[in-house]
């Protein structure tokens, strides 16, 4: 049976617990900035909105992909359900599986990539043939990355560290010109998500690791969901 690494034993299943919370504020973030796009008519709550989509998807692929490693009664449902496309032996389940880790790691990778195009300073991106260009280019990276990374599971957390750094970059170039608290607070849930993501990198080297790293990240989409309810609390009172 394919894994990306091992995680404890005792930790499995508590860790899905982990992604369906993290899912759901993820998701509820993303409802919370298309909310904030019909009241502001600002296209970048739209993007936000989109991109934490993206990562909601991302966390469902996972927590999907992780039962099916975890649960034997979960593992033989899906066997019945796919046996018809997989053949009798099941010879794919590996390639199923990855399937399931790239799903996880494309969508994840896509949000984030989508989510430093929103903290750069506002461009004609949708509209200039040079930008939509580079948002190919940008894109086809992404989904090679996710293909490489099922054989090397650093590799996907290593790109996230490396967006992660821009995004934070960017928030704090952000808030050097506007002094707003609520960009402050955005700019650390995404240093704080970065911690979570080099933490994973060491998972192989002690597994315990991985607990942390859960936590941590964890934390970083609980302190996103409590600055975007601020924004829709001020956006409100307009």
């Amino acid at each position: 049976m394919f894994r990306l690494f091992f995680t404890p034993g005792w930790f499995n299943g508590v860790d899905l617990l982990f992604e369906v919370i993290s899912l759901i504020v993820a998701f509820s973030i993303s409802l919370y900035s298309y909310r904030l796009y019909r009241v502001s008519k600002e296209n970048k709550f739209a993007y936000f909105s989109l991109a934490l989509l993206a990562i909601t998807l991302s966390f469902l692929f996972k927590i999907v992909t992780f039962a099916n490693l975890y649960y034997a009664p979960i593992r033989e449902i899906a066997v019945d359900v796919l046996r018809p496309t997989v053949l009798p032996s099941l010879r794919y389940a590996d390639l199923l599986y990855r399937a399931g880790f790239f799903l996880q790691m494309a969508t994840m990778l896509g949000g984030l990539l989508l989510i430093f195009l929103v903290s750069q300073k506002s461009r004609k991106r949708l509209t200039v043939f040079h930008e939509v260009s580079q948002i190919i280019l940008f894109l086809y990276f992404v989904l090679l990355v996710s293909v490489f990374s099922n054989f090397e599971y650093f590799v996907f957390y290593l790109t996230s560290v490396v967006l992660l750094t821009f995004i934070v970059l960017n928030y704090y170039k952000n808030y050097l010109n506007t002094g707003r608290s609520n960009t402050l607070l955005v700019m650390t849930a995404f240093l704080v998500l970065l911690i979570s993501q080099l933490l994973f990198i060491f998972v192989s080297l002690d597994t315990g690791v991985y607990v942390i790293a859960e936590a941590v990240q964890l934390l970083a989409f609980l302190i996103v969901l409590y600055a975007y309810m601020t924004v829709k609390r001020g956006v409100g009172r307009k």
